[in-house]
């Protein structure tokens, strides 16, 4: 995968989303606030770069935890689900598929890549769906922002597997998305 983030910008909203996730850690979490500090929060429209966004989640999986980035997800799922609804990506369809489309969709107006990166569908069944991750989102918490649209779809018993990882020497990360029939 390529890794790069010259020229990727992406929402400053998406920053403060995973920042406000740990406002109760302010005094532990002090450097991941640190970075961010330029970036003013009643601009989170504000383009701001994908490698800030990415040390902010990196310092905040290192040195909290893989669940408190995961929960960080969760928020990042909410702001990418309100996008989506506000752009009218989902009507009466709230199926998996339309939401990971949708997601696609967001992916690619939120954030400014010049190589056009971002998330592909892989397959998809009744019960399933496998996301490959071609933009250099932080893997684990993109693990909550699947989790969080999916549970927004409206379907039984959701869940994400992490099958392939880039940190383990996969060419991608791809997830699994499982979920009961409604």
């Amino acid at each position: 995968m390529d890794e790069s983030t010259e020229g990727v910008t992406l929402l400053s909203g998406f920053v403060f989303d995973v920042l406000a996730e740990f406002e109760d850690m302010r005094r532990l979490c002090a450097p991941a606030f640190e970075l961010a500090e330029h970036l003013d929060p009643e601009q989170p429209e504000a383009p701001c770069s994908m490698q800030l966004y990415n040390d902010v989640c990196t310092w905040i999986e290192k040195e909290v935890g893989d669940a408190s980035i995961r929960r960080a997800g969760n928020a990042i799922g909410a702001r990418a689900f309100a996008r989506i609804i506000e752009a009218g990506r989902i009507g009466d369809d709230r199926s998996p598929l339309a939401m990971m489309t949708a997601l696609k969709w967001a992916a690619e107006t939120m954030i400014q890549d010049p190589k056009k990166r971002g998330w592909e569908i892989l397959e998809h069944t009744d019960t399933s769906l496998r996301m490959r991750r071609t933009q250099t989102f932080n893997c684990v918490l993109q693990e909550g922002l699947l989790l969080t649209l999916v549970e927004r779809s409206e379907v039984l018993m959701p869940s994400v597997d992490h099958l392939r990882c880039t940190r383990r020497g996969d060419e991608f990360c791809e997830y699994e998305i499982r979920w009961l029939r409604r």
